[in-house]
């Protein structure tokens, strides 16, 4: 859900959606460049090329091609008169030249007549004809009287511009001039109409004529990667869990106790070096030569959450930025159309499939490019353009108000297609907007305000912690509501909340500053304000938490903070391309919540047993603890019968997580870069228990 810029083209207005990444300074520029080039016209430059016979006769009708004809006998009587030594010197028809044949009697001209010589010598003195590598009026084929004037034309030219400047001319090169314009009037007349009525339809080409071409693109990337520590989280493993129907369910087996002792056999996560690909291939359509048609397809063998499910480090910390969670399977990732308009200052965007507000919103992050930018997810953009997730449908318009000043506007759904929600009443739905101002070439500043509904209450950026994506827990989770010793903690026993929805408003802030041409420095912020459209239900626990009931009848809120801070080197060791990047920053934490409520999230095994897919990562908290229950399973298995603990819902996290990163892209050429990263975790899921996590990795990444 970020390549130069050209300031002639940007914006965009669909509704309420189009364009992205134009403040994005890309880590190979020299400036922060303000206008998307992907708004740039497709306008094909039209040239005409002349015949074989004329490229090979010297190149003179093709130079000739290229300037504007001007009236040959004024110019040679304009040159003379502007040289006032000369004028007693005008072309005397009667001297002994005249003894050679008159060009007007012949049909064409011939290297041994005494006008081609001329011309010569006229190009080789005043470097008036090209085509040549030396520079010279060479070759001795015999050429056509409109081939010579055509050469003859641009001398003229090149004579008058000297005579303008106040350049010195031999006399006997004017008299050569006057009389060879003299000879060739008529020929030098019809070139100019010729070449008149040449210009005229090109311009007509330029501005109409285009040709509907797709391009095929695409990007390969393949990374060799490992993480370490993160203990807690992680400690699972797989477990079978034998049912009393005679079915075997596959659940997650994460630190599980039994009388307060451990008794899960992965004390630490069980993972290995992995060699992970990721690919896409892209269609570029144009209709009008300024519209844009962009389709991608794409695979990756990333599944299941990769290092960050429950099998592994069971949070959301060591994801990548090139990481999808596809098995290998090619399916289509973006469909969106881009169309210019109000003289390009404006661009409307709309898409079908893969939307998100950062496809129109512009990150106005040095590192937002998944193959040659940050390593990690996290370190990519300020997650609060990440809001939404993966959307499908979405609109927006980008508009260049000013060469320093453009807004921006989205609005995104999931699953738009489905008649009950359709594109305006989904059951996730973000609208953004964005300021940019660019004071300098080297400073973009930006303001982004998101405006969200969830139906569960989450966010959706999959950075920061379990607590603060789901924004307190609160979805899914249970209330206790039995009397007795049980106190609810079974599974099944106590009051589901179900999907409880919420409204999401965010305001955050980006600012980039090349301090020089190989120095970047970037940073960004988001505040996160979100307010649960449901009321908490009456619920009771034994009487063993006093007043536990107040709390019914308010709507829980939560609020969450994230930062990031970055710096970029390019060409640090002086090869063209290359990038060194540090980044540090605290994913998105939950900082403000309420009403703290007794409550518990489902356990794992009860996810799988109800075909939960997948099972959802918790950052290994609340702990999973344990009782024995031979009703729920045969005896072989009836330790694995998780018992869960009352937690808290809507409450803050209890410590901070900070993330550490620096990686060095070696450019090999255009097309081929590697990236050899590494990134650092403390505290994942902002919680203190756990132990820090190590992540590496060797990004390999091709594009054509």
């Amino acid at each position: 859900m970020i390549k130069n810029l050209n300031n002639k083209y940007i914006l965009s207005a669909f509704l309420c959606l189009f364009l992205a990444t134009a403040a994005k300074a890309d880590s190979n520029t020299q400036k922060l460049d303000f206008v998307d080039t992907e708004a740039k016209s497709h306008k094909t430059n039209l040239f005409v090329q002349n015949g074989d016979r004329i490229q090979e006769k010297l190149a003179i009708l093709e130079n000739s091609t290229k300037t504007k004809l001007s009236p040959t006998t004024s110019l040679i009587n304009r040159t003379i008169s502007a040289n006032k030594n000369l004028v007693s010197q005008s072309f005397d028809r009667n001297d002994s030249v005249t003894q050679v044949n008159r060009v007007s009697q012949l049909k064409d001209v011939n290297p041994n007549d005494w006008a081609y010589e001329a011309l010569r010598s006229l190009a080789e003195r005043y470097n008036c004809i090209s085509g040549f590598a030396d520079g010279t009026f060479g070759g001795q084929q015999t050429l056509t009287r409109y081939e010579f004037a055509a050469g003859l034309n641009s001398c003229l030219q090149q004579i008058e511009s000297l005579v303008t400047s106040q350049e010195t001319i031999a006399p006997e090169d004017l008299q050569t001039a006057n009389r060879l314009s003299q000879e060739f009037e008529a020929e030098l007349a019809s070139i100019k109409g010729r070449v008149d009525s040449l210009e005229t339809r090109l311009e007509v080409l330029e501005d109409n004529q285009f040709s509907t071409t797709t391009k095929f693109n695409g990007e390969v990337i393949l990374a060799i990667s490992d993480v370490w520590g993160g203990n807690p989280p992680g400690g699972c493993e797989n477990i079978s869990l034998n049912l009393q129907n005679g079915d075997t369910a596959n659940a997650v087996n994460c630190g599980l106790r039994e009388n307060n002792e451990p008794i899960s056999t992965a004390d630490e996560p069980d993972s290995e070096t992995i060699f992970a690909y990721f690919a896409r291939l892209g269609l570029q359509t144009s209709f009008t030569g300024q519209d844009r048609l962009r389709m991608y397809l794409t695979t990756g063998n990333f599944d299941n959450g990769g290092f960050t499910s429950p099998e592994a480090f069971n949070t959301y910390s060591p994801r990548f930025s090139y990481q999808a969670g596809l098995e290998n399977q090619v399916v289509l990732d973006i469909l969106e159309y881009r169309l210019p308009a109000f003289n390009d200052r404006v661009v409307f965007y709309a898409s079908g499939f893969g939307f998100a507000l950062s496809n129109v919103l512009t990150a106005n992050s040095p590192f937002f490019d998944i193959g040659r930018g940050s390593v990690s997810r996290f370190a990519q953009l300020n997650p609060i353009f990440r809001i939404g997730g993966a959307m499908d449908a979405g609109t927006g318009l980008d508009w260049l108000i000013s060469d320093k000043i453009r807004f921006q506007a989205a609005y995104g759904t999931r699953n738009s297609g489905e008649p009950d929600g359709g594109f305006l009443g989904a059951d996730y739905s973000a609208l953004g907007a964005q300021l940019l101002l660019q004071p300098t070439d080297d400073i973009v500043a930006g303001l982004t305000y998101v405006n969200a509904y969830s139906s569960d209450g989450s966010l959706g950026t999959y950075t920061g912690s379990v607590n603060a994506e789901t924004n307190g827990l609160w979805s899914g989770s249970r209330l206790p509501e039995v009397q007795g010793d049980l106190g609810g903690a079974f599974p099944g026993i106590g009051l589901e909340l179900g999907d409880f929805p919420a409204q999401i408003n965010a305001v955050g802030g980006t600012f980039q500053w090349n301090l020089t041409s190989q120095f970047n420095f970037g940073a960004s912020a988001a505040y996160t304000f979100t307010n649960y459209l449901n009321e908490i239900p009456e619920f009771n626990l034994d009487g063993q938490i006093p007043g536990t009931n107040s709390v019914a009848g308010e709507e829980p809120f939560a609020n969450t903070f994230n930062y990031q801070i970055s710096l970029g080197l390019r060409d640090p060791l002086g090869r063209e391309g290359d990038l060194l990047g540090f980044v540090f920053g605290m994913p998105p934490k939950l900082v403000d919540a309420g009403p703290v409520t007794p409550g518990q999230t489902v356990p794992f095994s009860e996810q799988v047993i109800n075909n939960e897919d997948p099972v959802a990562i918790t950052d290994n908290d609340p702990r999973q603890f344990l009782t024995r229950n031979e009703d729920f399973g045969d005896a072989d298995n009836d330790f694995l019968v998780q018992e869960g603990t009352i937690d808290q819902l809507g409450r803050e996290d209890e410590a901070t997580s900070l993330h550490y990163e620096v990686f060095y892209r070696f450019t090999v050429n255009d097309n081929v870069s590697v990236t050899p990263g590494i990134f650092i975790v403390t505290n994942p899921g902002h919680i203190a228990d756990n132990d820090t996590i190590y992540v590496g990795t060797i990004r390999t990444t091709l594009r054509f």
